[in-house]
């Protein structure tokens, strides 16, 4: 009876560290961490507009992304959360998290977590993760994830300010998948403009 016990309270905790960290409850700031300002918030641009995306290079196809809700604390600090649903399937919902990278609680960073299924149609999420401003993106944590681009032309168009975000961790092959997201591009005026998928389907923000 011990061991069944021991065994079920050991399932718990695996299945517990597989979730995402859910919001926190309170107002103290972590050690080291300094509130969010009006302006550090701004880093993420959405408050109520869908998004319509296009296949490359065809733009033969079209992906529109459906604002959900963006839920904020009463204070400036992390936690702040952005949702979306896809609407070819209502079932993959996209998290856009502002909060504080977790080995640095001095750093405040934009989590995005992309949905998609996987190999077998489970559905789970992939993290991509980028500071909330480029400096010192050349000698930080973020060096070998994330490449900023002053300019970047995509689909014709020039963009500004542009972080290009590799996903944070690499997918492990059992929970991987042709739909999986292998990298986005990202400015604080658009939000998301370009995502690349695993079998090599490509879609940029319409404009």
């Amino acid at each position: 009876m011990k061991k069944l016990i021991g065994s079920f309270i050991l399932v718990l905790l695996v299945l517990q560290a597989c979730q995402k960290p859910e919001p926190q409850t309170n107002n103290t700031l972590p050690e080291g961490a300094t509130p969010y300002t009006e302006a550090d918030i701004q880093f993420v641009p959405y408050t109520s507009q869908n998004k319509v995306f296009k296949r490359m290079p065809a733009l033969d196809s079209t992906w529109t992304i459906t604002f959900k809700e963006r839920v904020r604390t009463e204070e400036y600090f992390a936690w702040d959360q952005t949702y979306f649903t896809f609407d070819h399937n209502p079932n993959l919902e996209l998290e856009l998290r502002l909060r504080y990278l977790q080995t640095d609680n001095s750093q405040k960073t934009l989590a995005v977590y992309m949905p998609y299924p996987d190999a077998g149609g489970t559905y789970r999420t992939n993290l991509f993760e980028m500071p909330i401003t480029s400096d010192n993106l050349e000698t930080g944590f973020f060096q070998d994830l994330i490449e900023y681009h002053d300019t970047i032309v995509l689909n014709s168009i020039e963009w500004y300010d542009v972080f290009e975000v590799n996903e944070l961790l690499s997918t492990d092959a059992e929970k991987d998948g042709p739909q999986n997201f292998s990298k986005i591009y990202y400015n604080t005026v658009y939000g998301i403009i370009y995502m690349i998928q695993n079998n090599g389907t490509n879609w940029v923000l319409q404009q």
